[in-house]
């Protein structure tokens, strides 16, 4: 009698187990490109299929669709409708985008009245690309203007002197197999280059303590770093202390010059600066300043080490 019931459950299309809804589909989700989804079950009969995706529905098992690259990932949702049983399952889908904005070169750091390129790159293909394609230039989502900045090869776009106004959000759009491709987008932030000077005598006299100090534009042990270079230009002097920005110096030998310089810059960030001053030493030698001279490279080794605790 069981039999026969189960029997009949299944002429009538209604399944007496779970249908084992999926989404499937081969290969990897790329813009420009077809990817075909299905959606199966183990449905034997009276079974129908409904997409529903980007607040649309669609009918059938199967669905096709060509991403624009205007998203980097999808959801996807498939309903089966059965004689009294309605299933779902919906999964995300991921999307490559072969297409994508790169600074050229690599390494260059968008400083301001400086020239930098924005090249339309397409994964597989060697720049320059475009010779026979169009490249359509946009910038925070608006079709950019061409003024200061023009096209080369048709996939570059050139900043001859960049201004504070050409920091944006950057995409090219351009033709893959017949289908418009959005890329993926350049944040590009035009920097000011770091102000970096030293404040302190220009003169100075021997037996007199004199301080400089690295001044920066910069945000200290936050944005940037400050150290003074002193291996190859060891200060004659009877005191050397250095700590962060701050040098503090007492010279011995009159007639002399000493150059200090201030160095400014973040390693990670590929960014540096520095700053450099020339300061005399007049008057007359101070009294024993021949045996100072003498320990002047052991003063400036013990306080250097002192400074770094």
């Amino acid at each position: 009698m069981v039999v026969y019931i189960a029997f009949l459950l299944l002429l009538n299309g209604i399944q007496t187990s779970a249908s084992n809804l999926k989404i499937s589909w081969s290969g990897t989700v790329k813009a420009g490109s077809s990817t075909t989804f299905t959606c199966s079950s183990n449905c034997f009969a009276n079974c129908s299929y409904i997409w529903s995706f980007m607040g649309r529905e669609f009918n059938g098992s199967t669905l096709s669709w060509t991403p624009d690259g205007m998203y980097q990932s999808v959801v996807l949702q498939c309903t089966e409708r059965n004689t009294g049983i309605i299933s779902t399952t919906q999964t995300i889908v991921e999307i490559e985008n072969p297409v994508s904005v790169k600074i050229s070169p690599p390494d260059a750091i968008p400083f301001l009245n400086k020239s930098v390129n924005l090249v339309c790159h397409v994964d597989g293909l060697p720049p320059p690309f475009h010779s026979a394609r169009p490249v359509v230039w946009y910038k925070d989502g608006q079709k950019v203007i061409q003024d200061h900045m023009h096209l080369r090869h048709n996939s570059t776009l050139h900043f001859q002197s960049l201004v504070p106004y050409d920091s944006g959000f950057y995409q090219c759009e351009t033709n893959l197999s017949s289908n418009q491709v959005l890329s993926l987008g350049y944040l590009l932030k035009v920097d000011t280059p770091w102000n970096v000077s030293i404040s302190g005598p220009d003169v100075a006299f021997p037996g007199r303590l004199n301080t400089y100090i690295c001044l920066m534009s910069c945000i200290l042990d936050v944005e940037c770093t400050v150290s003074w270079p002193l291996k190859d230009n060891l200060p004659l002097g009877s005191f050397l202390s250095v700590h962060r920005n701050k040098l503090s110096w007492i010279p011995i030998t009159p007639g002399t010059f000493q150059n200090f310089t201030c160095l400014v810059e973040n390693v990670a960030a590929g960014r540096s600066a520095t700053a450099t001053k020339m300061v005399e030493v007049r008057g007359i030698p101070v009294s024993g300043s021949s045996q100072l001279t003498k320990i002047s490279s052991l003063t400036f080794g013990l306080s250097l080490l002192l400074a770094t605790y």
